[in-house]
């Protein structure tokens, strides 16, 4: 069960966390928790200050930062507790304050020491949520993230040592587990065999608790967030979306891909790999939020009924028009442009082919030099900037049945094109390109027609 930020906001959020782990302690939950709310930036901010040297502002912002979590743990925490927490919020401060001194002599900040910075705020989170659940007389056990996570050394993007962190996971967590105590793991955080501090980047904590999940062959991975799972549109786009009761893996991924914020697409490969279901809930309405989610994983697929499951969007995009150089045919460049591909997903998005080129869409200009270096130099490269990539995805598309051919109807004169898989472990999409003044009509015209009527 993983929890963000925005579910342990404050004292009154933490209850209601509290009481999601409660209702299901017979399923024997392993907890993973994100930094309080906003704090990962005031650590961030409080590296800014000790690499510029300026005390006074990270002075002021140190006692912001020990001031919340105090307050919040002496709300959470039973009164016996309380020595405990002070003794341990001592400590975590202490060793901060060692790393900012780093930062203060070395007159600037590096990837390592951001890293060793912004762990503390999961840190501090998983000692505060284990003080709250032994409050509410749940048995839980504080683990410290890096103990357990073990990964590279690519700092503020590390990847996870597969084999060695479910050895680690094994013989730390299950005995805490066998013993009907919870388990309370900061997400986002690990540690290289050396016993550097790490973080694994964008959306880390997803990815922490899908790795725990995997390698313990959980039965599944509950994302706990403020959403009541995966919506078949961006609502902001089309205020009638629906949720989407499941998705099969590679339409997960084919989403994430595409553009929707969840699920990430790193969660999704540990999930995969272990064959273990990942669900988004709630944690705003917690009660059946099980029958109000979206489940990604097994057997999720129901070709008696095919159907559109999301509409994603990719904003400001760049078309890459990729050519061969010459008159060579596109078979001499095509090997190459995939191997491009999957080396910078998700930044490359494929949209297929026409007129002699191969179609891809970007991102982001801030991905274009990386993008260049991976594509191979055999070809002639025409950059269309500002399009809005909109994707329809379904398994479904493949199923024989006519919903390719009705999604084809309903986009007709806006160059659709059918992107099927190759090499990849994603879905089936209908893709197509909409200027940005139009994208909310786009989206509602191709909801309204392949998804059927609009719910309340």
């Amino acid at each position: 069960m993983k929890f963000g930020g925005s579910s342990l906001a404050a004292a009154p959020e933490i209850e209601r966390v509290v009481g999601i782990v409660r209702a299901r302690l017979d399923r024997l939950p392993l907890v993973v928790v994100s930094a309080m709310a906003r704090n990962t930036r005031s650590l961030l901010a409080l590296s800014d200050a000790a690499a510029r040297g300026d005390s006074a502002a990270g002075a002021a912002v140190r006692a912001e930062i020990r001031t919340f979590h105090e307050s919040v743990g002496t709300a959470v925490a039973s009164p016996a507790d309380l020595p405990h927490l002070v003794a341990t919020l001592d400590r975590w401060f202490a060793d901060l304050d060692a790393v900012l001194a780093q930062i203060a002599a070395a007159g600037e900040m590096t990837p390592r020491l951001s890293d060793a910075v912004v762990s503390f705020g999961e840190l501090l989170s998983s000692e505060i949520f284990t003080l709250a659940l032994r409050n509410a007389g749940i048995p839980a056990r504080f683990v410290d993230c890096r103990e357990v996570l073990k990964t590279d050394g690519a700092f503020t993007r590390a990847r996870p040592l597969y084999p060695e962190t479910e050895a680690c996971l094994r013989a730390t967590v299950l005995p805490i587990l066998e013993r009907g105590e919870v388990p309370v793991i900061g997400g986002y955080v690990g540690r290289t065999f050396d016993g550097v501090t790490t973080t694994l980047g964008f959306e880390g904590s997803d990815f922490s608790a899908a790795i725990f999940g995997a390698a313990l062959g959980a039965e599944e991975i509950q994302i706990w967030t403020d959403v009541e799972g995966i919506l078949s549109a961006d609502p902001r786009l089309y205020p009638a979306a629906r949720r989407v009761p499941t998705l099969s893996f590679a339409e997960g991924l084919e989403l994430a891909w595409s553009g929707s914020k969840k699920p990430h697409p790193g969660t999704l490969e540990p999930a995969r790999r272990g064959k273990v279901p990942i669900r988004i809930l709630s944690s705003l309405r917690p009660e059946g939020a099980e029958e109000r989610s979206t489940r990604i994983g097994i057997g999720t697929t129901d070709a008696s009924s095919p159907a559109f499951k999301s509409i994603a969007c990719r904003r400001n995009s760049h078309l890459l028009r990729i050519h061969p150089l010459g008159n060579a045919p596109l078979d001499e460049i095509r090997p190459a442009v995939r191997a491009a591909i999957e080396r910078a997903r998700p930044a490359l998005l494929p949209l297929g082919e026409s007129e002699g080129s191969i179609d891809l869409a970007l991102d982001s200009a801030d991905h274009l030099a990386g993008v260049l270096a991976a594509l191979p130099r055999e070809i002639r490269l025409e950059i269309l900037p500002g399009r809005e990539v909109v994707s329809l995805i379904s398994e479904d598309l493949t199923a024989g049945s006519d919903l390719a051919e009705r999604a084809l109807a309903a986009a007709s004169g806006r160059a659709p094109r059918l992107v099927l898989p190759d090499g990849t472990e994603g879905a089936p999409a209908l893709r197509l390109f909409a200027d940005e003044s139009e994208i909310h009509d786009v989206v509602a015209h191709l909801h309204r027609t392949l998804f059927g009527g609009d719910m309340p």
